[in-house]
């Protein structure tokens, strides 16, 4: 965890690709992930779903947070895969798995990511949708992506920077959404609420003679 003192924002998150993401920019994380319960209700929209789960991991972190903590933007993202008005979360074996991409193979589904962003006593929620169209799979593809394992801890059971990226034949909206956050709306509400004073640092962090 980076110090407090210095980081830029506190990502309620124990995504490794929401970390990547946002750290490929140069920001300096406080990384917090929130515990919070993740059951869908009974009846309740996708859409509605995802937006509730973000608000509750960043008002968990943030409520958390001590009086004397810096005074730092709180990020929570929760992303999920919907197909038919249903939602493919995490699969929980390789069966899941496997049934997850028979369900997107040869046709298009959505990809939602909710957000919340606390800082200064504000809030901006927002959420956002990319639509991603599969390619037929074959059966063996199916197999041999099941046994990468490329597909544990991934919303929908693919990770589209991976070895799926070659199942997807379109793509529309926003790419790092499907990964699992739309970097350049988070980025556009944060400055939007001055969040973010230091960026970007010269060269986005990148120090001298690397690549």
């Amino acid at each position: 965890m980076a110090d407090a003192v210095l980081a830029d924002l506190v990502l309620a998150s124990a995504s490794p690709r929401r970390r990547e993401l946002l750290e490929q920019l140069g920001l300096v994380l406080e990384v917090t992930p929130a515990n919070v319960d993740e059951t869908p209700r009974p009846d309740e929209r996708p859409a509605d779903y995802v937006r509730r789960v973000a608000a509750a991991k960043c008002g968990a972190v943030a409520g958390a947070r001590t009086a004397d903590a810096a005074p730092l933007p709180v990020l929570a993202a929760d992303t999920i895969v919907v197909v038919d008005e249903q939602i493919l979360g995490q699969p929980t074996d390789e069966a899941d798995a496997r049934r997850m991409l028979l369900a997107l193979a040869g046709r298009r589904h959505d990809v939602t990511t909710a957000y919340q962003i606390l800082f200064a006593g504000r809030t901006v929620a927002r959420a956002v949708t990319t639509t991603v169209w599969f390619r037929s799979l074959r059966p063996a593809e199916i197999d041999a992506y099941v046994a990468s394992g490329e597909w544990r801890g991934k919303a929908g059971g693919y990770a589209v920077q991976g070895r799926a990226g070659a199942f997807v034949i379109e793509l529309r909206g926003s790419h790092t959404n499907v990964i699992g956050l739309p970097v350049a709306e988070v980025l556009a509400d944060l400055q939007a609420l001055e969040a973010l004073p230091r960026y970007p640092p010269p060269a986005f962090g990148v120090r001298s003679g690397s690549p």
